[in-house]
């Protein structure tokens, strides 16, 4: 497996390659840095991409310019980042900062102003290097919750600029993160290749506990095996878990796996459902990280020897296997088990035979070339590089007499892919109003163009059902404050739709936009941060609703202001 080249770029002068010395930065915060969650832990379907500060559990804390730049991008209401603000640097860095409250005035001028300009809440700034330069410690906004956050704290990111690679933002605050805390090993899991190998007698995955002794557990095997480790680390001064740096397996002391967390490209997101073990973490919320790589992995961050991680054990005697977790600051914990060579020629033909079979029983797919799965009424095209490797899938059909379309299953498990496969769906009869049509799975809205008789959405799970369905609903609006006349302030409401989901959200008050900004699910307009002028006289709002289907809802309200 080829593995990419270590480390950053120059920063202040100096360079960042493993062992040498590290530039440091200035903390993002004026408080103790503290974390609760660091660079690469897998989450589904993308890893983390940055480290979370913790803000003490509060919104408005000073949040600072790591290092000499400048602003060069403010966002609000991309990527699930809230308010977010970005810094390019001398060195090829851009700093991110996430889920902010808001920013300083200079900059939450321009970012207001874009948004009355775009009659939009949901805007993307960009800024020359003349504009706003900013030293190492400048105060640029303030911390909050905004975004994809589920409590108050900083999410910092670092991208290089050359190639927009995410970057390992803790190497530069090293000076500031203490930890003497070894990881943790929770747990290991024993793979049989498919068809080719044996656990305990079976063709089934085991999990167990280890402990640095050896002895502590064998496992028996035949044939071709995989290990996985279920693992995380711990930083002194919080009870967070975090995502382990550097993890390697040897086998009877020689090196057949290693993974260094240090970067990635942003297209590899989707491949942590690969390396970790998606099905299993759907079903118990522990990611067991696998230590053999399917050929259709390309994770970067991985390497492994010829046999890409798995072990032959094809001798009758202990296989010595010996796991080593590592973080940045040097602690390490080391994990052993043994697993002990029982022949079984006959399982394993039983096994290979087993495998032949569900490989025909389905639709098989192929992970280095394009595929087509079709049915009755359904077409799924999926990519080239969507899977790990070679697959069967039945697709299961459920028939729905009074539904717009049956309801396709097309996998009896969690079966992710990634790259996004294209799903088509024929109605059972031609649709009134075509345009009100999508894709639902089931978890929710898909979405869907439609063409020439068929809606087509792009969707990542095979484990989900899919059907079509139908909104012609207008949104719903609930008033939070009482607009029937009154004098007000401040206009909050809560809109939503159930159906296909809430598309757009404007409102005007005497014909000019005035913005409201969400926030879990509650859009609130401060009138004294509007154009208008309080005048004491009476005013019509109205508020203009638009769903993911077209549907519109208009209503007109007035007040005194």
């Amino acid at each position: 497996m080829k593995r990419h080249w270590l480390g950053v770029c120059v920063a202040f002068g100096l360079a960042l390659p493993s062992g040498a010395q590290e530039a440091r930065f200035h903390s993002p915060v004026d408080i103790p840095f503290l974390m609760s969650g660091n660079f690469g832990e897998p989450r589904p379907n993308h890893f983390h991409c940055g480290i979370d500060v913790k803000t003490q559990g509060v919104t408005g804390k000073r949040i600072l310019s790591v290092c000499d730049g400048y602003v060069s991008r403010l966002t609000v209401g991309y990527d699930g980042f809230g308010n977010a603000a970005y810094v390019t640097h001398p060195n090829g860095l851009v700093s991110v900062y996430c889920h902010l409250d808001r920013f300083i005035p200079a900059l939450q001028e321009r970012v207001r102003r874009r948004q009355y300009e775009e009659e939009s809440e949901r805007v993307d700034v960009r800024f020359s290097p003349e504009e706003f330069p900013v030293k190492a410690g400048d105060l640029i906004a303030y911390s909050g919750n905004t975004g994809a956050s589920q409590a108050p704290h900083l999410h910092l990111e670092l991208h290089r600029a050359s190639d927009g690679a995410l970057v390992d933002p803790l190497p530069y605050f090293r000076h500031l993160a203490e930890d003497t805390m070894n990881p943790v090993v929770h747990g290991v899991k024993l793979y049989p290749c498919p068809g080719e190998g044996l656990v305990d007698g079976a063709g089934r995955a085991t999990t167990f506990t280890v402990t640095a002794d050896a002895s502590a557990r064998v496992v028996k095997a035949w044939g071709k095996v995989g290990a996985g480790v279920w693992t995380d680390d711990r930083m002194d001064h919080t009870y967070n878990k975090f995502g382990i740096w550097r993890i390697t397996l040897n086998v009877d002391g020689r090196q057949v796996f290693q993974s260094v967390m240090d970067e990635f490209l942003p297209g590899e997101n989707p491949w942590v459902n690969f390396w970790g073990d998606y099905a299993h973490f759907r079903k118990t919320r522990h990611w067991y990280l696998k230590s053999f790589v399917e050929p259709g992995n390309t994770l970067q961050i991985l390497s492994a020897d010829e046999n890409r991680g798995w072990v032959d054990i094809n001798e009758e005697r202990d296989y010595r296997f010996e796991y080593t977790l590592e973080d940045l600051k040097g602690n390490k914990r080391v994990s052993r088990f043994t697993v002990r060579g029982v022949r079984d020629d006959a399982g394993l033909a039983r096994e290979a035979e087993r495998e032949r079979q569900r490989m025909a029983s389905g639709s098989r797919l192929l992970y280095d070339r394009p595929n087509v799965v079709q049915g009755p009424g359904m077409e799924l095209r999926i990519p080239v590089g969507a899977l790990d490797g070679n697959k069967a899938v039945n697709v299961k059909i459920e028939v729905q007499e009074d539904g717009l379309s049956n309801r396709y299953t097309l996998h009896d498990d969690f079966f992710p892919l990634a790259k996004r496969a294209t799903l088509m769906l024929a109605p059972r009869v031609p649709l009134e109003r075509p345009e009100k049509g999508y894709i639902e799975s089931s978890r929710g809205y898909v979405g869907g163009e439609y063409r020439d008789g068929w809606y087509m959405a792009q969707i990542r799970d095979l484990g989900e059902s899919y059907a079509l369905a139908v909104d012609t609903v207008a949104p719903r609006c609930k008033w939070m404050t009482a607009v029937n006349g009154q004098k007000l302030s401040v206009l909050r409401c809560s809109p939503s739709d159930k159906e296909s989901g809430l598309e757009s959200f404007k409102a005007y008050v005497d014909g000019q936009f005035v913005l409201f900004t969400s926030y879990r699910g509650v859009w609130t307009c401060r009138l004294k941060d509007t154009p208008l002028e309080k005048e004491g006289k009476r005013r019509q709002l109205v508020v203009k609703l638009t769903d993911r289907c077209g549907n519109e809802k208009t209503e007109t309200k007035e007040f005194i202001y």
